[in-house]
């Protein structure tokens, strides 16, 4: 592994390897899955259930909103105190801002497919699985290296779950005492997301000490 290569790979992935990022979206999404397997709200619109039952629902979806979005600012916090930032040219944020509006449309298209039919496969979770792929794709292949190697083993291992129902393996979410297979790919995305981020974030601590009150201004 070049170090040319790895200073590259740091200045250019400096926000995915933020990994403490992804640790509240992870716990957002377990919390999420575990909250609909557990309430019943599933399977019919929330109108059709009591005023307490959707009142205490969305109350409790409200203080997991709130802790994740409060979790994330103290992090990006900890990330600029410590490590200081990078600064990205705009043509660089747009191209994030144009992947994250593509992948969000992909997903919300994905979950549509999943709710409205009776697939053999999960689309979302396939979509999460070609996503990790893409992600990593771009973010490597200028740099070469194994570097985010979680990714493509992530996207594996949910696509796998993702289609057990070819393998004849059907409604295997009921066996683990789940209500349906999309909160099973939800759990599978969450605990990604956690394990993901504590091996990013180890990654960037090795590779970076916390800054010297140092201060560089370059545009990558």
């Amino acid at each position: 592994m070049k170090e040319s290569n790895k200073i590259r790979f740091i200045a250019t992935s400096y926000v995915n390897l933020q990994g403490l990022r992804n640790i509240p979206i992870g716990i957002f999404i377990l919390l999420i899955a575990l909250l609909t397997n557990g309430s019943g709200l599933v399977g019919a619109p929330l109108w059709t259930y009591g005023l307490a039952e959707v009142a205490k629902y969305s109350a409790v979806l409200g203080v997991i909103i709130v802790g994740t979005i409060v979790s994330i600012i103290l992090i990006d916090k900890y990330y600029f105190h410590y490590f200081g930032q990078v600064k990205r040219t705009p043509e660089s944020s747009r191209f994030e801002w144009l992947i994250q509006i593509v992948g969000s449309i992909l997903l919300l298209g994905a979950l549509w497919l999943d709710i409205t039919f009776r697939l053999p496969v999960s689309c979302i979770g396939l979509v999460f699985a070609a996503a990790l792929i893409a992600e990593y794709i771009r973010l490597t292949w200028l740099v070469g290296g194994r570097f985010l190697i979680y990714y493509p083993l992530g996207a594996i291992f949910t696509a796998f779950v993702s289609i057990l129902p070819l393998f004849g393996i059907t409604k295997w979410w009921l066996a683990v005492g789940l209500v349906n297979e999309l909160v099973g790919i939800e759990i599978v995305v969450g605990i990604f997301c956690i394990l993901a981020g504590v091996w990013g974030h180890l990654f960037l601590l090795r590779a970076l000490s916390p800054r010297l009150e140092v201060n560089n201004d370059h545009a990558i």
